[in-house]
C-alpha cells in the first residue's frame, strides 16, 4: 500500500512537471494519505485534517485559531469513531475496536494521535531529508551505489536532523542527582533532543552526515515509553519514499539555491514549508 500510494505521488510529481513543489505534490501527501488508508478516513476530509494539523503545530498561532482547529478535529472525531466502532472495518481502526480495550474518548484520542504523527512529523522529515540528502551529494551518490545503506541512512537522517527540535519536557518523580545537579521531584526537565543526538561524547564527527554510520541509538523518536506510536511506519515511509523518489527522477536537485528554500521556523517539527525541485525530462 504505501509503495503505491508512493508511486502514484511520483507520478503527479512528473505531471507537474519540473519545478513543482515537493511538499505539496509528495512529502505532505504521502504519509497522510498512507494513515487515511490505515485507519479508513474518507480522502475527502484529508485536506481539511491537514489545515487543522498545521494550525495547531504552528507556534505563531492565535488562540482563536487554535481553537477552531481543535474544534475542528474534535468535530470530526466525533463523527468518525463512534460510526466505525458500530462497524468496525478490516483496518487499523477496526482492529482497535475489536481489541475492546478502550472506549470512545481512547479511541478518539488514539486517531487523534495516528493522524496528527502522519500529517506533520512523518511528512516533515521526508522533505527534510530529501533537502539534506540534495545538500549532500556524496551521501547520495553513496546511496546509489549502494541502496542496501538506505536503513542505516534513514536512522542518521533522523539523528543528523532531529526534526523535532524544541526538546522534550520530563517531570521528575523523585529526587535525581544528575550531571552534577540537583533536580527536585516535580521539577520539570527539558531534553535538547537536537543536542543529545549530537553528543561528541557519544557520536565520532556528530555534525557530519555519514549514510554509512552504523551506531545510531538516536532519541529522535523517542525513548522508554515514549517511543513514537507510529515510528515502524515512519521509518517504512521514509525508506520506500526516498528510494523511489531517487529511482524515479536519478537527477532530481534544487530548482532555487539552498539558502531561498523557506523554512518551516514557527513549528513544533521543522522542515521545509516548500521545496521546489528540477530534473532532467
Amino acid at each position: 500500500m504505501i509503495e503505491r500510494i508512493v508511486h502514484e505521488q511520483l507520478d503527479d510529481l512528473e505531471k507537474a512537471g519540473p519545478g513543482a513543489d515537493l511538499v505539496e505534490v509528495f512529502t505532505e501527501s504521502v504519509p497522510s494519505r498512507v494513515m487515511c488508508e490505515m485507519i479508513g478516513v474518507p480522502e475527502s476530509e484529508r485536506k481539511t485534517l491537514q489545515r487543522h494539523v498545521e494550525t495547531l503545530g504552528r507556534l505563531s498561532c492565535t488562540v482563536p485559531e487554535a481553537l477552531a482547529a481543535v474544534s475542528g478535529m474534535s468535530g470530526f472525531l466525533s463523527r468518525f469513531v463512534p460510526v466505525r466502532m458500530d462497524d468496525p472495518r478490516d483496518d487499523l481502526l477496526g482492529d482497535l475496536i475489536r481489541g475492546g480495550q478502550l472506549d470512545e474518548q481512547e479511541l478518539m484520542g488514539m486517531t487523534a494521535t495516528l493522524i496528527t504523527g502522519a500529517f506533520d512529523t512523518t511528512g516533515n522529515m521526508l522533505a527534510m531529508g530529501v533537502f539534506t540528502l540534495l545538500e549532500h551529494p556524496d551521501q547520495l551518490a553513496k546511496l546509489r551505489e549502494d541502496p542496501e545503506l538506505m536503513g542505516n541512512a534513514v536512522e542518521e537522517l533522523l539523528r543528523f536532523l532531529t526534526i523535532s527540535h524544541l526538546g522534550a519536557s520530563r517531570w521528575a518523580l523523585e529526587d535525581v542527582e544528575f550531571a552534577g545537579q540537583s533536580i527536585k521531584k516535580g521539577e520539570v526537565v527539558t531534553v535538547a533532543l537536537p543536542a543529545v543526538n549530537r553528543d561528541p561524547e557519544r557520536y565520532d564527527n556528530p555534525d557530519q552526515l555519514d549514510v554509512g554510520r552504523t551506531d545510531h541509538g538516536h532519541l529522535a523518536l523517542g525513548h522508554g515509553v515514549h517511543q513514537c506510536l507510529g515510528q515502524h511506519l515512519a521509518r517504512t515511509i521514509l525508506r520506500v519514499g526516498y528510494e523511489a523518489l531517487f529511482d524515479r527522477f536519478p537527477t532530481l536537485r534544487l530548482a532555487v539555491p539552498a539558502d531561498e528554500v523557506p523554512m518551516r521556523d514557527d513549528f513544533v517539527h521543522y522542515g521545509p514549508r516548500s521545496l521546489p525541485v528540477t530534473w532532467d525530462d
